[in-house]
């Protein structure tokens, strides 16, 4: 065997698979079809905004800009009491994981894409005054 191959000795143990790390909650939310699809629609609508009007994109660029300044110095702030807190945001997180389970299975429409969604409100014919249906 040459020096550059790398073998475990045999006296490392072999230890059992790591658990797969289950997905946040909120990338789980965010991954359902209904919130992914609107999430789209919303950016393309901020986006064909921001193309068509220079000033609305002006004032967009700059609050965008404070978002992310004003995120970073919470993120670096929240940092040391996140990791005093991490017991208590596992229990969360398992708790909020069982919440959603429940809600995907009581509620089959977000398991379906925005479009679909909203298409028979839209097919029916809308009524007047503070019956109209936004996009009729």
């Amino acid at each position: 065997m040459s020096t550059n191959e790398t073998e475990a000795p045999a006296s490392t143990p072999v230890t059992p698979e790591e658990p797969v790390q289950q997905p946040s909650v909120m990338d789980r939310v965010a991954s359902m079809p209904l919130i992914s699809s609107t999430c789209n629609m919303v950016s393309a609508a901020y986006t064909s905004t921001k193309e068509s009007y220079p000033h609305v994109k002006t004032v967009c660029d700059v609050a965008e800009k404070g978002m992310k300044t004003l995120t970073a110095a919470a993120i670096s702030g929240a940092q040391p009491i996140l990791s005093k807190l991490e017991p208590q945001i596992t229990s969360a997180s398992e708790y909020a994981h069982r919440g959603l389970d429940k809600l995907e299975e009581n509620l089959p429409i977000l398991q379906q894409q925005s479009g679909k969604v909203m298409d028979p409100c839209c097919q029916e014919p809308c009524g007047d005054g503070d019956r109209d249906l936004p996009g009729c």
